[in-house]
């Protein structure tokens, strides 16, 4: 179950390891954990998430931290629009998409 979405890593770090010294089984979830760390904007959120029966006891941990309110659900992202990080992202994909296939087909 999603306990929390705090804006940086290193809060979730914290988060996380109070949680697993109650002894609370905490796994940790966004961009800034994968090997390409996009740490920009929305890109940054790390999602804390335990076991339905840890979940309360997590939550009242959360609340003694001070690091994030707790989520019920996870933050929906329909009709969302989306960021200038993801925009100019694209934007650069599409380009290599296109300078990659030019260069494989012209001689």
């Amino acid at each position: 179950m999603l306990l929390a979405t705090l804006g940086d890593l290193a809060s979730a770090q914290v988060l996380a390891a109070r949680l697993e010294s109650a002894g609370i089984v905490v796994r940790l979830r966004g961009e800034s954990l994968g090997p390409y760390r996009m740490t920009v904007g929305a890109m940054a959120a790390t999602e804390v998430w335990v076991t339905e029966s840890d979940l309360e006891e997590a939550r009242e941990l959360l609340d003694k931290s001070g690091l994030a309110e707790p989520a019920d659900l996870p933050p929906s992202r329909a009709g969302r629009l989306p960021t200038p990080e993801a925009l100019v992202l694209g934007a650069l994909s599409l380009i290599l998409v296109v300078l990659l296939v030019r260069l494989l087909l012209l001689p």
